[in-house]
């Protein structure tokens, strides 16, 4: 009993990593290091996931199998660390032992989540709505802090300059607007499962909350995911409803809100930050949307779509590839570009095991460090370079592979509000580590990303007993 007590509260970290996130704005307010209280719990839960591993791997084949891929890991890292300790100059030690902590905590946490959730799993434990419920907390402790931060008047500003945004008491935008993506789906799933009457329509409170926060932002990945998950309430229900016969008054009764949150957010969109924003970069890339009108700006080459792409027009501008991309990357696409040339550049040996932190960086200006592409998938290639980036691939593809099989093949069955909104919440979390990072390279987003994945697999039983 107590064993399954220590599992249980493995699981429960969840719950209260917002409140780890706000001690570590108070810390960086109150002490200025970086020795946050976030680095602190989240370095010992991931030390914790190893030993657990390590312990485990006396009994579990899988634990076995984990820790030998770990093992190889590190031993990649250690040839990254020992090749660009020859290369690169300068080479910031410290930095890049940072930046490989943060990459590789996604694995981790996985597989200790993995494991926990098999022993949880083999003591029928319920690791669905356990799961369930604290993400649920998780979110509500973010929408709570966003309302209270936002009515005193003490949340943080998400932009420094012509945009205008919130964080709430989170410190860092870019990886609570990610948490907030990704828990979101959840706290829908929850109430759409407490909500079996209109009575009981009040269980989507929370819901608005956190959605509330999500457009404080004033950011794209949270307008967005707020319309991608009630999109996917709305055209789940119709499906199930018209398609798949399953009439109860729990699909109509949801259907019914989804439908009308769906239409208030679009109603409000005007008023939000992040119609503002997209205005304000709008305006910044010159782009004129009058088509036909043509922008003129002294040295600027106006280009539009022709029969070989874009070229040159002298008298009507559109919309410039490069400006589509600006717009949805933000910037982060130039320096890709940057960061790919200085790859394809290098020695052969940084080109097999990465360029570590930042690229071959230079001695950067006063109060200035090296920085990442921000995109994820990007700054493990980059960074970690073709075999390296590869073999940190394989774990994830493997996962996900094996469940997308498992659902097509069981897709009657598993068409569920719980399947899509798990489904929806998992993809809201790939899809921003591939345009806008701080996921997979963010100890306080990935841990999300990864309870998730392993509650899948295993609560499918795709992932062996022993």
């Amino acid at each position: 009993m107590e064993s399954k007590k220590i599992l249980i509260l493995f699981i429960a970290f969840i719950a209260i990593q917002p409140l780890i996130d706000v001690l570590t704005t108070a810390s960086i307010f109150m002490v200025n290091t970086s020795l946050t209280v976030g680095v602190l719990l989240r370095t010992a839960y991931m030390v914790l996931a190893l030993v657990f591993l390590l312990w485990m791997a006396k009994f579990s084949k899988n634990s076995r199998i984990f820790t030998i891929y770990l093992i190889g890991l590190a031993l990649l890292i250690v040839i990254n660390i020992l090749s660009n300790l020859q290369i690169k100059d300068p080479y910031y030690l410290f930095q890049e032992l940072k930046f490989f902590n943060k990459a590789i905590y996604f694995h981790i946490v996985l597989f200790g989540f993995l494991v926990v959730y098999r022993q949880l799993k083999d003591k029928n434990y319920n690791i669905a709505s356990q799961t369930t419920k604290y993400l649920w907390i998780s979110g509500m402790f973010i929408g709570v802090i966003f309302i209270i931060a936002q009515v005193t008047g003490t949340s943080l500003s998400n932009y420094s300059h012509t945009k205008v945004g919130f964080t709430g008491w989170f410190y860092a935008g870019n990886e609570v607007g990610a948490i907030m993506a990704i828990v979101l789906p959840i706290m829908a799933l929850y109430a759409i499962e407490k909500t079996d009457s209109w009575k009981k329509s009040w269980s989507w409170i929370p819901f608005v909350l956190l959605s509330i926060g999500m457009l404080a932002l004033g950011t794209k990945v949270g307008y967005g995911g707020i319309i991608i998950v009630l999109l996917s309430v709305l055209v789940g229900s119709l499906i199930m409803l018209l398609f798949m016969k399953k009439r109860n008054s729990t699909i109509k009764i949801n259907l019914l809100i989804a439908t009308f949150l769906t239409v208030v957010l679009i109603a409000i969109t005007p008023l939000t930050p992040v119609y503002g924003n997209m205005f304000a970069h709008i305006n910044s890339l010159g782009i004129n949307l009058n088509f036909g009108d043509a922008v003129e700006r002294p040295g600027d080459e106006v280009l539009v779509e022709g029969d070989e792409g874009f070229e040159p027009e002298e008298e009507e501008t559109g919309i410039t590839n490069e400006q589509v991309q600006n717009l949805v990357f933000s910037s982060r696409e130039t320096y890709a570009k940057f960061v790919n040339d200085d790859f394809h550049s290098s020695p052969l040996m940084q080109q097999l095991f990465g360029l570590g932190f930042a690229g071959n960086y230079e001695i950067p200006e006063p109060g200035k460090s090296p920085t990442m592409i921000e995109m994820d998938f990007h700054d493990w290639f980059y960074s970690f370079g073709w075999i390296t980036f590869f073999y940190m691939m394989v774990p994830l593809v493997w996962f996900v592979g094996k469940f997308l099989i498992h659902f097509v093949l069981n897709f009657k069955t598993h068409f569920t509000y719980f399947y899509i909104l798990y489904g929806v919440a998992f993809l809201l979390g790939i899809g921003i580590a591939y345009t806008a990072g701080h996921v997979l390279t963010a100890p306080a987003v990935s841990i999300y990303l990864a309870a998730i994945l392993a509650m899948l697999m295993v609560n499918e039983d795709l992932l062996q007993s022993k």
